[in-house]
């Protein structure tokens, strides 16, 4: 193995861990908005949706955390 292989083979470690902690971090947003929207997912799908509408190419997560921030500031 060369250092260019090793190399390689540190980006894709570094790239699925940081697609774990992303996906649970989004598991965990999830269940906060279910739980701020009272388990209503019409309700979280319906906001989710608004903020996608209104702020374009974000990301999931970001569409996770402006729409809590929103509900807990009474928004």
């Amino acid at each position: 193995m060369n250092t260019q292989d090793v190399k390689a083979i540190w980006e894709q470690i570094i790239n699925n861990c940081q697609s774990l902690t992303n996906s649970n971090s989004q598991g965990q947003l999830k269940q906060e908005l279910m739980t701020l929207v009272h388990g209503n997912a019409a309700t979280a799908n319906r906001l989710l949706t608004g903020e996608q509408r209104r702020h374009p190419n974000h990301t999931q997560q970001w569409y996770l955390e402006k729409v809590i921030y929103d509900l807990q500031r009474g928004r």
